[in-house]
């Protein structure tokens, strides 16, 4: 990238000063002497100095608006068109630059333990053909991505492809007719993502997990199903297909990240409604605010907010009776805390969700998060091309209604998140209510992007999320672990409708109206949810899972959250 820059710099100022220097021609000649002129016959004067002058005139003007017009697009294609998506898709599959991608040997991606054999991008030979290598396959195509010569490249292998195939040394790059580029190791530990990976694939559903080791919030694992083979992308038919699926339905898509919300290949926006895992925001406002001896009822018939004559339930038609703030956020009671809700108020609630990056109107459209993640090596618009989340979303606006902001405050309602920003919102509640950034990058400085709650606060909220493991909604998935380590977290259990499709992948149609408008047919989902850190002493992991049409979350996603704390128990990022 230097030398494209030094050039442009060049360039632009060789083209600046010779437009300065034709404009001061211009400017001196503006008035030329017409003596000549006088000994000329009446006849020809149109062919004399003047005219000349004028002619020339002319023509240095029309070259100055050239090189400015040269200029001006020059400038825009290397400043300013990487912020065209349209542009930056085009970039990525152009030849030229996949030619040149792939001219030398990049770089190994190695696992945090630094070690060739748990590499999980690497160069194989068979038969002395070299090859790019994913030893992990369709368990961690997510975040290595593939790499290409026609369809370009995604997941780690276009975020640090600059440092990938920046060559090892000077004398490398003379010297070497297929120079090599450096190595990376990142914050993956191979063993986890691959028993991470087995675990979710075992629901037979779509399904995600993210486990973030902290208190640097390091990325130990990002799993998501269904997935797909980096070797797809050599067969042409094969991509085209998942591609085109990707576009057409999504929610089927095995390129969707479902860990992130984004594609593999960056861009597009994939929600999900957290449930009650969400209720763990609402009462860290609350403990914050004081707002904690609040006692309400909850009832068969349900509660109906004020302006609304829609009831509220629980989940099945559940009946905890009169609470207070502990048992209801223990026995996850979805009429407590939309009362709770409403009592913290849309401006409390909306004030809170800012700090942790939320949009909280729908004006503010959908984007990415383009600062949330710490990088040292990786180049920010590629990096954040691929792995920047899309923006956490409520609908905290003065058009949001009572019974919104009473659905929302249960996690469900306009609340769209993502399996990653729950797993940051766990890792707040265990690091003291700091906002930490995340980061692929052994080693990377802790950076803290800001302040959730007190310390206080999230202590409190600690006890709270340790009574759900101890006595509460997943107290029996947890059982196995009890007396050997201590955890904490909260169930979610999630209504989502989602576009229903035939067995050839194509959404049905409901009904066509009187217009001629197209309908499609959509079906109630119940998506499973578990997020949550231990040990409950010194937390050292922090995690969310889902699992989409699992039923409760007690059911589907906690049982995965004990594997997961069980494993990196073996691994040794817990001490028993």
């Amino acid at each position: 990238m230097l030398i494209p820059l030094v050039l442009t710099l060049v360039f632009i100022a060789g083209a600046l000063l010779l437009t300065l220097l034709l404009a001061r021609a211009a400017w001196k000649q503006r008035n030329p002497a017409s003596a000549a002129d006088d000994h000329v016959p009446a006849d020809l004067k149109e062919f004399g100095p003047s005219s000349a002058n004028r002619w020339l005139r002319g023509l240095r003007s029309l070259l100055v608006l050239l090189i400015l017009a040269v200029l001006g697009m020059h400038a825009y294609w290397v400043f300013w068109a990487g912020s065209n998506k349209n542009f930056v898709q085009a970039q990525r599959l152009d030849a030229r630059n996949l030619r040149l991608a792939e001219s030398g040997l990049k770089g190994w991606l190695l696992d945090r333990s630094g070690k060739l054999e748990n590499a999980l991008v690497r160069y194989r030979s068979d038969a002395g053909r070299v090859t790019r290598d994913y030893p992990l396959g369709e368990a961690a195509v997510h975040l290595t991505g593939y790499s290409d010569y026609v369809f370009g490249s995604g997941g780690l292998e276009y975020a640090y492809r600059q440092w990938l195939t920046t060559p090892l040394s000077l004398s490398n790059e003379l010297a070497s007719p297929v120079p090599v580029g450096k190595d990376l190791k990142v914050s993956i530990d191979s063993a986890f993502q691959r028993a991470a990976y087995s675990l979710i694939k075992g629901t037979g559903k779509p399904a995600a997990a993210v486990v973030l080791l902290l208190p640097s919030n390091e990325v130990l694992a990002m799993v998501s199903t269904p997935s797909f083979d980096p070797l797809a992308i050599t067969n042409e038919e094969t991509w085209r297909r998942l591609s085109e699926q990707a576009d057409d339905a999504p929610e089927l898509s095995p390129l969707v990240n479902r860990a992130l919300g984004t594609l593999v290949t960056g861009g597009s926006a994939f929600y999900y409604r957290p449930g009650s895992t969400f209720k763990t925001f609402t009462a860290a406002v609350a403990i914050e605010s004081g707002v904690t001896n609040e006692r309400f009822t909850c009832r068969g018939e349900g509660f109906t907010p004020p302006g609304s004559n829609r009831a509220i339930r629980d989940f099945e038609g559940e009946v905890h009776g009169t609470l207070g703030f502990q048992d209801a956020f223990r026995l996850s009671c979805n009429q407590y805390f939309a009362q709770l809700g409403l009592k913290l108020g849309r401006e409390r609630m909306a004030n809170y969700a800012r700090r942790l990056g939320f949009a909280t109107s729908p004006e503010e459209g959908t984007r990415r998060a383009l600062d949330i993640w710490q990088t040292r090596v990786a180049e920010p618009r590629d990096f954040n091309f691929i792995f920047a989340p899309p923006t956490p979303r409520m609908n905290l606006s003065s058009k949001a209604t009572s019974y919104d902001l009473a659905l929302e405050s249960f996690g469900q309602g306009f609340d769209d998140l993502t399996v990653f920003k729950m797993a940051l919102m766990a890792a707040a509640a265990a690091e003291d209510g700091a906002l930490v950034a995340p980061t692929f990058e052994v080693g990377a400085e802790r950076r803290v992007s800001g302040q959730f709650i007190s310390q206080q606060s999230a202590a409190r909220l600690r006890e709270l999320m340790a009574l759900v493991v101890q006595s509460g909604t997943a107290a029996g998935a947890f059982a196995s672990l009890r007396g050997r380590i201590n955890a904490a977290g909260k169930t979610g259990t999630a209504d989502r409708d989602v576009p229903a499709y035939d067995k050839q992948g194509n959404q049905i149609v409901d009904y066509v109206d009187k217009e001629g408008n197209t309908h499609y047919k959509f079906v109630g989902w119940t998506d499973g949810w578990f997020i949550g850190f231990a040990p409950v002493e010194a937390p050292k992991i922090a995690f969310a899972v889902v699992v989409e049409n699992g039923g409760q979350g007690a059911h589907s996603a906690a049982p995965i959250a004990v594997k997961l704390i069980e494993t990196a128990s073996g691994l040794g990022y817990i001490s028993r």
